[in-house]
């Protein structure tokens, strides 16, 4: 059988032969375009063994995965040679799975099932699968932006109850030492408080300022005396005595101290200061045993008497014995604490007294 090719060039001669009027370039041209479709087929034909070999190789590693799957079920069991039933249904399985992955494969490359190329030609079904990926991608953008936000908001919430829980814990120490801090001041100043009783006490204990109360000695026998009375009608309350304080000082009394301390060993005797009658004693428990004398409309209180030798009604001139000195009521020594009252009727009150020294002297008498 003669050749395309030699067919051809035997009907190029015959032409030229005839005619003589065909140019040489058409003839070759000719020529080439057999030559192309001729490489064409060929390449074709090797593209088809290709595939050929290719799926019987996968065929026979297929066939050989069966056997050694039923060789493996035939080697547990003695009676029965054939595969589990289960290996068919894992081969259908297997290739369904293979041709859905081809499947997918060549419509992303572009290739159909029959093996023509689309690339260039995307048909509705590949338009449907990029919308359903960009869908499920943009569903899968907005799981994560939630689970992303709501992480942010859990974080958020832990990081603000530790503050809060570092807040109360601060606020609590701070609580906590502050309280320390002012008891151990209330301490401080209790025990300061304390101290300076103790040295006021012993302070005081040689000066006759005002102290605790004692009882007034009893069976103690005083010499008489009688002091001077001066061209006024006055008189001393004492013949010896040292003034321990002044009518207004500031110390352990309540707001000042309310008449004069005259300080004398105890039965010093205590005379009164003026003529006047003997009341009946009201000033309280800090006074002690004590005599209150009015003398027209004022009246003279004197304090802490160990023992008083009068008795309310009687009538007293200046410079009459009247008591001796004591300890009794609150007192820190041995003293006489002498009040003046310009108004007789609130001896029960110290702080309407004034002072005792200034009225003296209207009375002709420096103490």
């Amino acid at each position: 059988m003669q050749s395309p090719f030699r067919r051809a060039r035997a009907k190029r001669a015959a032409g030229a032969e005839l005619d003589g009027l065909k140019p040489t370039a058409m003839i070759d041209e000719n020529v080439r375009g057999y030559l192309s479709h001729g490489l064409l087929g060929v390449a074709i034909a090797a593209l088809g063994l290709a595939v050929a070999g290719g799926v019987a190789l996968t065929g026979s590693a297929e066939a050989t995965e069966v056997s050694t799957q039923s060789t493996t079920m035939m080697s547990g069991t003695a009676n029965r040679a054939e595969p589990l039933p289960q290996a068919q249904d894992v081969d259908r399985e297997t290739q369904a799975e293979r041709q859905a992955q081809e499947e997918v494969h060549n419509s992303e490359d572009g290739q159909g099932s029959d093996g023509t190329l689309d690339r260039y030609n995307r048909d509705a079904g590949t338009s449907r699968t990029n919308a359903v990926r960009a869908e499920l991608q943009r569903g899968v953008s907005q799981q994560i932006a939630k689970e992303r936000t709501s992480s942010l908001e859990n974080q958020g919430e832990s990081v603000s109850q530790t503050s809060r829980t570092a807040v109360q814990k601060s606020r609590s120490e701070q609580i906590a030492e502050q309280r320390k801090a002012i008891q151990a001041e209330q301490e401080r100043l209790e025990e300061e408080k304390r101290r300076k009783e103790e040295e006021e006490r012993l302070a005081n204990q040689q000066k006759g300022t005002l102290t605790k109360s004692s009882e007034p000695v009893q069976g103690y026998s005083a010499p008489v005396y009688s002091g001077e009375v001066s061209g006024a009608g006055g008189a001393k309350p004492m013949g010896r005595y040292t003034i321990a304080a002044r009518w207004g000082a500031v110390g352990s009394w309540s707001r000042y101290h309310t008449g004069i301390d005259l300080s004398a060993p105890i039965g010093t005797p205590v005379m009164a200061a003026a003529d006047g009658t003997v009341q009946s004693p009201n000033a309280g428990g800090w006074a002690g045993v004590h005599v209150i004398i009015k003398h027209s409309g004022d009246a003279t209180l004197y304090a802490h008497l160990n023992q008083a030798t009068v008795r309310p009604g009687q009538t007293v001139k200046a410079g009459q014995v009247i008591g001796y000195v004591g300890m009794t009521g609150r007192t820190f020594g041995p003293h006489l604490h002498m009040e003046y009252y310009p108004s007789a009727s609130s001896t029960s009150n110290p702080y309407s007294t004034s002072d005792p020294y200034t009225w003296l002297l209207t009375k002709g008498v420096r103490l």
